[in-house]
This record gives C-alpha cells, structure tokens and sequence, in this order.
C-alpha cells in the first residue's frame, strides 16, 4: 500500500501537467492552475481519507476475529467444565483458539498478514521484538501462549477449578489486550 501512494501522486501529478500543456495557453476555458492545484489538493484528501477507512477496517476485522478466538476459547473452557467425557479434547480447542489470539490469526490469516507486511504494510512495531502486531504485543502474546500450554497441559482429568482459574486468567489477559488500544 505505502508503493501505492506515491505511485498515484505521481500519476495524478503527470495527468495534471499533461493537462495543462494540451490546453493553449489563449484559451478561455483552460483551468487556471490554482484550479489544478485545488483538485489535487482535493483529490490527495480523498485518498487520504480512503486508506484511513481502510486501516480502520482492517483493525476493527481483527479486533473481531480475536473476539471470536475469545469466545470460541470461552465456550470451549465452559463445555470442557460440563463435560467431563470430552475434556479433554474441549481443553485441546480452547488451547488452540487462545494461541490464534497470541498470534492475531490462525495460519490462513497470518499468511495474509505476510503477504501485506512484504508489501510493506505495517502497524505498530513491537519496541523488544520488532514484530508488526494490531493489539496483541510480545509481552501479551507470551502470556497468551503460557497460557495455551497450560490448559493443553491440564488434560482429561483437570478439575472444574482448574479450568474456572484459566476461565478468569483469559478474561483478564484478553480485556488487557484489547483496551488497550
């Protein structure tokens, strides 16, 4: 996206001074050039304004998958409660879902990540790891991932409180993550 821009300034600034040197210089209806310099002006503004909605966008769809990752976690903890045949397995989803929230996606969606990042579209650089991330930063995505290990860990014969606890610690951690930005 950041090769996108000054692509479009400079074609935009070429069709301008094409522009201007097709028009004679004698004729009436030439535009002047503050009237070329407004329309760039404007038109740059709308630009602007579409990669903003974008960014926006792409943030409030990760913000929503992290929040499905969280609820899917959640009903997994709650079923795993309940269900004492099928922990077990209910412990291993949970664990999954909550180390897609410590990497902001599954691998589908981390592919797609890569591919914007090698086209050079970032977000905030985590200041220890240098890792691009939109809310999850190395320190909460090493929790996130402490985490996953436990309840992966905990198996078919964790008990109600043992899952209650983890319940809480992932409430707690996801809340942290997500306000703060």
């Amino acid at each position: 996206m950041k090769a996108l821009i000054p692509a479009m300034i400079v074609t935009f600034s070429m069709l301008a001074s094409l522009q201007a040197r097709a028009q004679p210089a004698s004729s009436t209806h030439a535009p002047s050039e503050e009237a070329m310099d407004r329309a760039a002006a404007t038109t740059y503004e709308n630009l602007a304004n579409a990669i903003i909605a974008i960014e926006a966008t792409e943030n409030e769809l990760v913000k929503s998958i992290l929040l499905g990752y969280h609820a899917a976690a959640h009903g997994h903890l709650h079923a795993a409660i309940a269900d004492e045949k099928g922990r077990r397995s209910h412990l291993e989803h949970a664990a999954t879902d909550i180390a897609d929230i410590a990497n902001e996606g599954d691998k589908r969606i981390q592919a797609v990540r890569q591919r914007l990042a090698k086209a050079g579209h970032t977000h905030n650089s985590d200041a220890t790891t240098k890792e691009d991330y939109l809310f999850i930063n190395s320190k909460e995505k090493k929790e996130f991932l402490a985490l996953a290990r436990r309840v992966s860990q905990l198996g078919g014969d964790a008990k109600p409180e043992e899952i209650r606890a983890i319940h809480d610690e992932l409430r707690t951690l996801f809340e942290k993550a997500i306000a703060a930005e």
